[in-house]
């Protein structure tokens, strides 16, 4: 499957914010997980079985990965296609308009860990523009999604085979129901 670096994503304002040590807010990730669930969208169109004439047959779409923060539901229900502000006091820019989560069903895998790990492997990314000093802010904005429906949870502490071996087990069982 196709694979979207949410990171590449981020516009330069972001960049330059996080780079900064500035954490980011509603109003500069909304945007962004729009942009992502829209590239989602194209890729997963781009990559249908086409017929021997090049046109699109009518078979399902195999799917795209993308990696990003999804720390809210909010976010997450952007990322799913629908748009419902978590809180009253949330506004939605009007030039996000939400694509039919029909289109393109979503899943999380939510990789959960200890500070102590993530901050450790914040650390290795020389060069990143995020910075570990702003993991406490993310832990802060964090609504776990353990129990939230099409959300697999993870362990960090696994080896990436083993998160992926019980991600693409659980993400089966969603899919044959």
């Amino acid at each position: 499957m196709p694979y979207i670096e949410g990171d590449d994503l981020h516009p330069q304002s972001n960049i330059k914010k996080m780079s900064s040590g500035v954490p980011l807010n509603d109003h500069d990730r909304e945007p962004w997980l729009e942009l992502i669930r829209k590239r989602a969208e194209e890729l997963a169109f781009e990559h249908q079985s086409k017929d021997e004439d090049g046109t699109l047959e009518k078979g399902e779409v195999k799917g795209v990965v993308a990696g990003c923060s999804a720390l809210k539901k909010y976010y997450r229900e952007i990322l799913r296609g629908q748009l419902k502000p978590a809180t009253e006091s949330t506004t939605i820019p009007e030039n996000i308009a939400p694509p039919s989560p029909a289109t393109l069903p979503t899943y999380f895998v939510f990789i959960n860990g200890p500070r102590e790990v993530l901050y450790d492997r914040m650390n290795k990314r020389p060069g990143h523009f995020f910075k570990s000093s702003m993991l406490d802010s993310q832990l802060a904005t964090l609504e776990d999604p353990t129990g939230e429906e099409g959300v697999i949870v993870v362990s960090l502490e696994s080896t990436t085979e083993e998160q992926i071996s019980l991600a693409k087990l659980e993400l089966g069982k969603i899919n044959s129901a």
